[in-house]
């Protein structure tokens, strides 16, 4: 079937394409609202700005083809194949992607707003500038679980965005916008997060294992029994922020304002927190074994039953500290 025998027929009424062959099709701008293409192949096609709002391509092939700036908001493109596709400026707003084979496709500045991303594949995809604002990528009883491994998320906006559980291992999440966002248990292993706004983000456990938060804003972030070993957190706005039972060795939190947050139980060996703001920090229980706080200001933190006896304390400022045992600093 060719372009113009499928629009004939679909200006007839005939809106049903299931299984059929359109390999390479030229289809930009088309009005195909409702269609149903479900395991059509469409490898190649060009559906440049065609109107494709509630299409049913479940299970189709759509790898390699040209979608940028087409409109398929509410599509069904479950279990699609989209490997390689150009999905640059495509409104996909309310789609549903599950199980969608998405890896290295292009949705540069995309709108992926409300989609659901349950079980996608979108390993080495770019979605720099995309806005995936309350998206589902949760996973739910380890039976629907997002790739991300690799994908580019530069400056995405994933605002109230649930990421529960997904693989975001060495995802560029530089600059993003990860506000109210919701990644319990997700793998964020080497991912960076530099200058991203984390603001009211729920981090809990979750891997940050290696990853670079440096800039970032942290603030009244939770990241409770969460592994930050060796991170970058350099100069991040963490006020407020919940680090209570967190794995956080040799992570590096110089010139941090850490004003009122709370580190209880965590572990802060080898931890270097040079110059870093810890007023009415909580830190009970808290291991600081060969953590440098050199320049620290810990005024009025509480630090009831922490182990300090191999910290590095120079030039620190207490004043107003509740110590380990319990006395209060003059």
């Amino acid at each position: 079937m060719n372009a113009c025998e499928l629009l004939d027929a679909y200006a007839r009424g005939d809106m049903d394409f299931r299984g059929k062959t359109l390999v390479g099709i030229d289809l930009a701008g088309a009005d195909l609202i409702g269609a149903n293409m479900v395991q059509a192949d469409l490898e190649n096609a060009n559906l440049m700005l065609a109107f494709l709002t509630r299409v049913r391509f479940r299970q189709a092939n759509l790898s390699r083809a040209r979608l940028g700036g087409a409109n398929l908001n509410q599509a069904d493109l479950s279990a699609a194949m989209l490997r390689d596709a150009d999905l640059h400026g495509a409104s996909l707003q309310g789609a549903d992607l599950r199980s969608a084979n998405m890896t290295l496709a292009d949705l540069l500045d995309a709108n992926l707003t409300g989609a659901d991303l349950r079980n996608a594949d979108l390993s080495g995809a770019n979605l720099t500038g995309a806005c995936l604002r309350g998206a589902n990528l949760r996973q739910e009883n380890r039976k629907y679980a997002t790739n991300l491994r690799g994908a580019k998320l530069h400056l995405a906006d994933l605002r109230g965005t649930n990421l529960s559980g997904a693989d975001l291992a060495y995802v560029d999440l530089s600059g993003a916008n990860l506000s109210e966002a919701v990644l319990r248990d997700a793998n964020l292993k080497g991912a960076n997060l530099r200058g991203a706004l984390l603001r009211d983000a729920n981090f809990s456990d979750v891997n940050l294992s290696q990853s670079c938060l440096e800039s970032a804003d942290l603030t009244q972030c939770r990241f409770p029994r969460s592994n930050l070993s060796q991170a970058n957190l350099n100069r991040v706005s963490a006020k407020g922020a919940d680090f209570t039972e967190a794995t956080m060795a040799l992570a590096q939190m110089d010139d941090c304002n850490l004003a009122n947050a709370r580190f209880s139980r965590a572990d802060l060996a080898r931890v270097s927190l040079r110059r870093s703001i810890l007023t009415k920090a909580l830190l009970v229980e808290t291991y600081l074994g060969r953590a440098d706080l050199s320049e620290a200001d810990l005024s009025e933190a509480i630090l009831d039953r922490a182990e300090i006896s191999s910290t590095t304390m120079v030039n620190v400022r207490l004043t107003g500290a509740t110590m380990p045992d319990g006395t209060i600093h003059g």
